[in-house]
């Protein structure tokens, strides 16, 4: 019951993410989250595949298009000229942080229906949650 919970409100905030995302920045969900895998450091096309766990050939196809918006740079890798090494420009972290606002805007309203009291216990106990409890 708790999961099916969890997942209608993350399907819910995605939801309301996505069309907002497209209107205010032009991008959609899968080009947000790729510029979020560069920049946490998944700086070549197959690793941001394997992180995404998407063919390399849509990928390709994902990077060609927030080339096109300016958003990333592409470049030959200056440890092995086989692999290409991608970063994002000024304009796509700019593009990326101003994305982050607003689903911290969405979130924040959810949030906002828990009583002030109740909000820290409650975001203390996702935090110990999603943490890894194998790890000590």
């Amino acid at each position: 019951m708790f999961l099916r919970h969890l997942h209608g409100l993350n399907m819910s905030i995605v939801q309301q993410l996505s069309p907002i995302l497209e209107e205010r920045q032009g991008i959609d969900l899968r080009l947000y989250y790729i510029l979020h895998n560069i920049d946490n450091g998944a700086v070549h096309p197959g690793a941001i595949a394997q992180v995404m766990k998407l063919p390399n050939s849509l990928i390709t196809k994902h990077l060609d298009q927030l080339a096109a918006k300016e958003l990333l740079e592409r470049s030959i890798d200056a440890h092995d000229s086989r692999r290409i090494l991608i970063r994002l420009t000024k304009k796509g972290a700019d593009l990326m942080h101003a994305a982050d606002g607003i689903l911290s805007e969405l979130v924040g309203r959810r949030l906002a229906r828990i009583a002030d009291d109740q909000r820290a216990s409650f975001i203390a106990t996702l935090v110990a949650l999603a943490g890894d409890s194998e790890k000590k």
